[in-house]
């Protein structure tokens, strides 16, 4: 059985097992080895990481307050599964969080590290989208993609902790990562999709530099348009799917109902 992790806190002592179960449970989530709508077991929890229920429970509930993980219609603890308006609203809701943010540093003057921290960040994305081409793929791996992922939310939460609103941050956190993990993407971005990503994040960077919160709101409204557009239309996609696999279902099981022989 695997054992839960020896995370230490910020003041670096061992957190408590209830701490530790709650990351085990979000990674879980994070890594989509529990997808959407998975049932929650606390008794399997606690089996396979080697503690009691108790401090499993506890993180369940946290995990329940923070969105995460829901009740459905028969009282069971799931993952959470986001509608087509929940993640409306929740772009909605990090559109206003970094609008805010971006006219706030933007005021102020992007400058010195914070300039090469964010620039740092937009040439990993140049860099994966040189390797795609040198590798004739058309879209990024799953490898890359994370890769991309990790150099993404490190940019805006970068911009986000620039900006020095602490409940702001927390909010924000928890919208990408709810956004991230509940929006799978079915293919990987391909080079013109890195292209436009580098370019949004370089303008974006050259409107804090020079002051210009005009141009800065602008700009990251724009990337965040364009980002829920996409994910908006990988949505609508899973959704037909979904749609064409269950009347599918629906049809074999009608005529295995009526008796009627299936084509060879």
């Amino acid at each position: 059985m695997p054992k839960l992790p020896k995370i230490k806190s910020r003041k670096g002592n061992q957190i408590s097992a209830r701490e530790r179960a709650y990351v085990y449970i979000q990674q879980q989530i994070a890594g989509r080895e529990l997808p959407a709508g998975k049932a929650i077991s606390e008794v399997a929890l606690a089996t396979e990481l080697g503690i009691s229920r108790t401090p499993v429970h506890e993180a369940i509930r946290q995990l329940l307050g923070e969105g995460l993980l829901e009740e459905d219609s028969n009282g069971s603890t799931v993952v959470v599964r986001l509608s087509r308006q929940d993640f409306e609203e929740l772009y909605e809701l990090r559109s206003v969080l970094e609008a805010h943010a971006v006219s706030k540093i933007a005021k102020k003057r992007l400058e010195g590290k914070d300039i090469e921290r964010l620039q740092a960040l937009t040439s990993e994305i140049k860099s994966l989208r040189g390797d795609l081409i040198k590798s004739g793929e058309k879209a990024l791996n799953d490898a890359h993609m994370r890769r991309f992922e990790k150099a993404d939310i490190s940019f805006h939460t970068v911009l986000m902790s620039i900006a020095g609103n602490a409940a702001a941050l927390k909010v924000f956190n928890q919208v990408r990562y709810l956004i991230r993990v509940f929006a799978a993407r079915h293919t990987g971005h391909n080079a013109e999709a890195l292209a436009r990503v580098h370019n949004e994040h370089s303008d974006l960077i050259r409107a804090l530099a020079d002051g210009d919160v005009k141009k800065a709101t602008q700009a990251i409204s724009r990337h965040i348009q364009t980002s829920q557009r996409e994910r908006l239309e990988e949505y609508s996609f899973w959704e037909r799917e979904a749609l064409v696999r269950n009347q599918i279902q629906d049809f074999f099981h009608d005529k295995d109902s009526l008796g009627i022989a299936s084509e060879p």
